[in-house]
């Protein structure tokens, strides 16, 4: 399958694209915490607040590429002209000082800007990200640059339904709307903003009932981290994941043909292997005349699948007789998918209780009981699914 990428673009689209994409900057609150949605709209606040931020620097340029490296932010000081170098980080990265290091080196060798650049100081690297990993540490202590390199963490606070920076004990504004809010009003502007011109297309061509819940579905999916939106070229397809190669993970799969609208999502399946996260792409069939995307339709049958659905080989009975290689039902009714899925499986058995319950081994007997009990009545409505594929997305991810 051919998916659609920023060359595709006609110089048009592009410019849609970059308003959309500035029309919608967003903070996602999840998990009790707050976070930009992306690590571009982290670049771009800090970009449009420098001046407030970094009082005594000057930006030269962003996104700034030379020797095949690229660096977030390349500086200056206002006075010395000392050469800084900044990264600009959403998440945790254990590589971050070797990325300043090389970014240090590909300066030093073509020596941009030098009529606004003292190159005869030392580079000063700067990284900023929310958290620091021991090895981060470990690194810059081994580095023979080290009396050069510099963590800033930043956190995110909510105040009043309001977004706040904080840095190096100073608090900055965010004037983005917050998605995720418990009963929040801003939730319904933000799904109705503009789409990017793929993501348009593609809406297009759903049927118009179903256009506002895809919309729903996708921004609840966009909400995640390291999620990238892939279109097919035919307009038919939209992919949510890391990227489109098989090594890649992925959350969840839209297609619309002419076999009909079908969601797939990445859930814990039934793996006879030592997997650490057992995982696989499931189908759902819904109740007739049900919204393909809304949270409230009724799950009818989830297919285990890695390609498209046939309607043909729907079982007559409400059981399967056909197994897939690792003992999973390929038709399973929503209240036989805790149970099929987990069986003979300890660690998808895991997965399930840590991703529904927060436990971890060693499991005590009220857990045991509980499990039983809630297996058999799984929820068999489309929002659960696709809450469970989100916990298991953020349990993978980390």
């Amino acid at each position: 399958m051919t998916y659609l990428k920023a060359k595709h673009l006609t110089n048009n689209l592009k410019s849609f694209n970059k308003a959309s994409d500035k029309n919608n900057r967003k903070l996602i609150y999840a998990g009790g915490k707050l976070r930009f949605q992306s690590e571009i709209d982290l670049e771009d606040y800090i970009e449009e607040n420098f001046e407030k931020i970094f009082t005594d620097l000057i930006l030269v340029k962003r996104q700034f590429s030379i020797k095949m490296q690229r660096c977030d932010l390349l500086c200056c000081h206002k006075i010395s002209k000392q050469p800084v170098i900044i990264e600009l980080k959403n998440e945790e990265d254990r590589g971050l000082v070797s990325q300043l290091i090389r970014y240090r080196k590909a300066l030093l060798l073509e020596m941009p800007f030098e009529d606004i650049i003292d190159y005869s100081l030392p580079v000063n690297l700067i990284a900023i990200a929310p958290i620091f990993h021991e090895d981060n540490y470990t690194d810059k202590e081994s580095s023979k640059f080290e009396d050069n390199i510099y963590f800033y963490e930043f956190s995110l606070e909510l105040h009043n339904h309001s977004g706040l920076f904080k840095i190096d004990h100073r608090v900055y504004d965010i004037p983005y709307p917050i998605f995720g809010l418990p009963k929040n009003a801003t939730d319904h502007e933000l799904y109705n903003r503009a789409l990017p011109a793929f993501t348009s297309n593609f809406r297009s061509k759903l049927p118009q009932e179903c256009k506002y819940d895809f919309t729903n579905l996708r921004a609840l999916l966009m909400a995640q981290p390291n999620v990238k939106e892939m279109v097919s070229a035919t307009y038919r397809k939209v992919l949510y994941g890391t990227g489109e190669g098989e090594n890649h993970k992925k959350i969840a799969e839209i297609t619309n043909t002419g076999k009909g609208i079908y969601l797939f999502l990445w859930l814990p399946t039934n793996v006879k292997t030592n997997i650490k996260i057992p995982v696989a792409r499931y189908g759902f069939i819904l109740a007739k005349d049900s919204n393909p995307f809304s949270e409230n339709s009724i799950v009818d049958w989830l297919v285990c699948t890695k390609t498209t659905i046939d309607l043909k080989n729907k079982p007559e009975n409400h059981v399967c007789s056909s197994f897939n290689r690792h003992g999973m039902s390929i038709w399973t009714k929503p209240n036989h998918y805790l149970s099929q899925a987990s069986l003979g499986s300890l660690n998808t058995f895991h997965l399930f209780l840590y991703l529904l319950k927060g436990m971890k081994p060693p499991i005590d007997e009220d857990i045991y009981q509980w499990w039983k009990s809630y297996e058999k009545k799984t929820p068999d409505n489309l929002g659960w699914y696709v809450d469970l594929a989100i916990k298991t997305w953020n349990f993978r991810i980390k």
